[in-house]
């Protein structure tokens, strides 16, 4: 997979955290890659992005 850049569409990744600079208007990512994380997760609330990057702080 080429890498992306920042502001263009991850297919198909939809995001629901507003506060994520990553977050576009449309709910969908513009992270060049993301990362989701939990060794041990069970459910899909046991695991997070650590993608995840506050507006105006990254």
């Amino acid at each position: 997979m080429a890498d992306k850049k920042h502001g263009e569409l991850l297919p198909g990744v939809g995001c629901d955290v507003v506060s994520c600079k990553f977050n576009t208007v449309d709910c969908r990512c513009s992270a060049a890659r993301i990362s989701v994380q939990s060794e041990k997760a069970a459910t899909k609330g046991e695991t997070y992005c650590s993608t995840f990057c506050p507006r105006g702080t990254c």
